[in-house]
């Protein structure tokens, strides 16, 4: 039997800007770094006996008290400096990027990018998936296909009347996307003209009526594509990540269902996987498939089946790990990421939510009430946390 190697679990969230910029010594702005480093503990919920995590600051003692401990968790915090003294282990991103390729190559716990990956990463394969879903799915509207712009001009000319959002081609939870009705104000072509001039493209989507925003979860291993579950999440107005439904998967197949029927999930699950398999067929690893339940203009209700591939771990596959390692089946709830940009502000709120909906445990998974999955301090910015009832 061959032993599997620990890994070191790593919260690279900058991963798609990292992939844009190419450089393997990239440095993302200063509010990314200070939202990796407040959210590093959060790989730490797949990770297994041996595992790492790897963090700035190792948790502080009232979160193994009344986090780590109570859920049993089995990855292990370590810091850089204690990561010297580590052997053997295999490094596993959040997601792959010529800077974190690089950074763990140096340290023989893996290998360098090859750049030939850069365009797996962009919204351009999301968009050929999404041209071979519309040649299977005959529910599907043709207009939900997005378009590709080169030039600010070309642009223009194709945003005449109704609402839109242009993307960026390699972005993620709803940065690099501008939403834009009519026309283009002087300070959206400011932007627009900086990511024509270091990525070369848009994508030009028509901006759909949401009713709920829905992921498909898989793993890509050496025999192909598996579906591993679904998620559902909310976003803001500008398309920013807010959270995510935790709870038994039946009850969010169940909800799609009575949106889509039963016919069309069926459908999805076969045609998507197909798709993936063909479009992805060297790609390793866990990613999801971004989806949207809309109103079209005749007012029925429909799908749109891949408004993005993520190619990385990302937030629902955090809320179905949760869901099915540390709730209780019974239970349901919230899964969020917030931020709060004043010192103490973060950890005066987790104080006030601790006594308001103290969690209440049950064979090692959370009952019902409030939990922090990252350590929280004077000094944080960000926080994952859940709330169960």
């Amino acid at each position: 039997m061959i032993k599997m190697a620990n890994r070191l679990l790593i919260f690279n969230s900058d991963c798609e800007l990292a992939i844009a910029n190419g450089e393997r010594f990239y440095t993302p702005s200063a509010n990314i770094v200070k939202m990796m480093d407040d959210l590093a503990f959060l790989p730490a919920y797949w990770g297994k006996q041996g595992d790492r995590v790897l963090v700035k600051t190792n948790p502080n003692q009232e979160f193994i008290e009344s986090v780590y401990t109570p859920l049993e968790l089995k990855c292990t915090a370590v810091n850089e400096d204690e990561l010297k003294s580590c052997i053997d282990l295999k490094g596993e991103p959040w997601g792959e990027s010529p800077k974190i390729c690089h950074w763990l190559a140096k340290r023989g716990m893996g290998d360098e990018w090859l750049p030939e990956k850069k365009e797996w990463y962009s919204r351009k394969t999301a968009r050929e998936g999404l041209g071979r879903l519309l040649t299977q799915l005959p529910f599907l509207d043709t207009e939900i296909l997005p378009q590709i712009c080169y030039s600010l001009k070309e642009l223009e000319q194709k945003i005449s009347t109704g609402n839109w959002f242009i993307k960026a081609p390699w972005s993620s939870s709803g940065k690099g996307l501008l939403p834009i009705e009519d026309q283009i104000s002087d300070r959206a072509k400011e932007w627009l003209s900086g990511i024509f001039k270091r990525q070369g493209y848009v994508m030009l989507e028509k901006r759909l009526e949401k009713i709920e925003d829905f992921a498909m979860q898989f793993f890509a291993g050496d025999e192909g594509i598996e579906f591993i579950g679904w998620s559902t999440f909310t976003t803001g107005n500008q398309g920013e990540y807010q959270g995510n439904y935790i709870g038994q998967q039946k009850k969010i197949e169940e909800k799609l269902t009575n949106f889509l029927g039963e016919e069309k999930i069926e459908a999805l699950k076969l045609e998507v996987l197909k798709m993936l398999n063909n479009l992805l067929p060297l790609y390793r690893g866990y990613f999801g498939v971004d989806m949207m339940i809309y109103k079209d203009k005749m007012e029925k209700i429909t799908v749109q089946p891949c408004v993005e591939i993520n190619l990385r771990y990302n937030m629902g596959i955090i809320a179905l790990v949760f869901s099915r390692e540390y709730l209780c089946a019974t239970s349901e709830g919230q899964f969020s990421i917030n931020a709060y940009f004043n010192k103490g502000v973060a950890l005066a709120e987790h104080l006030h939510l601790q006594q308001k909906y103290p969690a209440v445990y049950e064979n090692n998974q959370i009952k019902s009430g409030y939990l922090n999955l990252t350590p929280i301090t004077e000094t944080t910015n960000f926080v994952a946390s859940v709330i169960c009832y």
